[in-house]
């Protein structure tokens, strides 16, 4: 009779238990609908922040706001929306890499206060323009864009960019241009996009974050 007790009583031990690690597992877990309005609110704010910025025109007191956005956003892990990535965005934001590193380059180019930097996703392309005096005078390089792995749709995403031309262009003009010998690969991931904000971390150099806004 006492062995029956004491099983009884261990059986209710563990069914209380289970019950608690239930309750608990409950309370932690956050649910698709309210991932997905904390990942709107953040990435709201941060759009709002960035809009209309460039990445040379932040004063140090602005940047810890807009650093805490991003690391909320790209925490969330949000769905990858590959359609989402085609398009023309601009450069509003740099974020250093733990080493205080910036974007790798294989051009460098002045980084005067009216210059701007894009990049032009297609299907399976990218082009980098870097302007070096305005609209006026700027760099361009393209090549094949390719997805590490095209099943995984949840960010961060991994890229490669193979670049195999480029060229020196004047007043915006796909005529006005002298080809450069530049060639080479990079590595980035995509960490987050949206319809009109995209975050991306660059892997050649010192891990550098972008925050961009599409302009197209």
């Amino acid at each position: 009779e006492a062995a029956g007790v004491v099983m009884v009583e261990a059986s209710r031990r563990s069914v209380v238990a289970r019950a608690a690690a239930s309750l608990l597992a409950a309370s932690t877990c956050v649910s698709p609908l309210a991932q997905a309005a904390e990942e709107q609110a953040a990435a709201q704010k941060l759009l709002e922040l960035c809009a209309g910025r460039r990445a040379q025109s932040w004063a140090p007191e602005e940047r810890p706001a807009v650093d805490e956005l991003i690391n909320e956003v790209v925490g969330l892990k949000a769905p990858w929306n590959r359609d989402a990535l085609r398009g023309k965005w601009k450069l509003a934001y740099l974020q250093p890499g733990p080493s205080g590193g910036g974007v790798d380059r294989r051009i460098p180019f002045p980084e005067f206060p009216w210059n701007d930097s894009y990049q032009i996703f297609g299907e399976a392309s990218v082009t980098n323009i870097g302007e070096l005096l305005g609209p006026t005078l700027e760099v361009r390089v393209s090549g094949v864009l390719t997805e590490e792995d095209p099943s995984d749709l949840i960010a961060p995403k991994r890229f490669t960019a193979s670049i195999d031309q480029g060229a020196l262009c004047l007043n915006g003009s796909d005529r006005l241009c002298a080809p450069l010998p530049i060639s080479g690969l990079g590595l980035f991931d995509g960490m987050y996009i949206g319809e009109r904000l995209r975050i991306g971390q660059n892997l050649n150099g010192g891990g550098a974050r972008i925050v961009q806004v599409r302009v197209d």
